[in-house]
């Protein structure tokens, strides 16, 4: 078992999660993976298929436990060459660029609100050659390290290699 699978089961925060690796087969053409970049922090949470649910519920592939993101809060998906967020009629709703949304287009620089998270759209892809992109430390961690364990004990720390 990974120590991400080991760290998220710690945290009560399993579930299939982007931290499955991505299929190659069946991805569109000119897949690009996004990149949403926790503000503040810099956490970053990885969407590696073309079609992800963020949500409350355990079954979301990206689990955002906070009381103000319902359980099916937002789809992201890659089609026609870009990526699209959309809004499952959740009850605080989803905002780009702080204008709610039911469906639109997410460009790199974008910034994305779903309940009291706020992330920074980031389409650099794997070479990070989106202009003004910096690799920072090149550390991708998981959401699930950025947010207090159910038990109250403080986020999982990762040292960097």
């Amino acid at each position: 078992m990974d120590d991400f699978r080991r760290d998220a089961e710690a945290a009560g925060l399993a579930g299939s999660g982007s931290h499955a690796a991505p299929d190659c087969e069946g991805l569109p053409p000119h897949f690009v993976p996004l990149r949403l970049v926790m503000r503040p922090g810099g956490v970053a949470v990885e969407l590696t298929r073309p079609d992800m649910l963020l949500g409350r519920h355990s079954e979301a592939d990206v689990r955002l436990p906070l009381p103000d993101v319902s359980r099916r809060h937002c789809r992201f998906v890659f089609s026609d060459g870009s990526w699209h967020v959309r809004d499952l009629k959740s009850l605080n709703g989803t905002y780009v660029n702080e204008q709610a949304v039911e469906y639109t287009a997410i460009f790199h620089g974008d910034t994305v609100r779903i309940g009291g998270f706020v992330f920074g759209v980031d389409l650099a892809g794997a070479d990070g050659t989106a202009e003004g992109v910096g690799t920072g430390d090149g550390v991708l961690l998981s959401i699930t390290h950025a947010l207090p364990r159910p038990d109250g004990t403080p986020p999982v720390q990762r040292q960097a290699s």
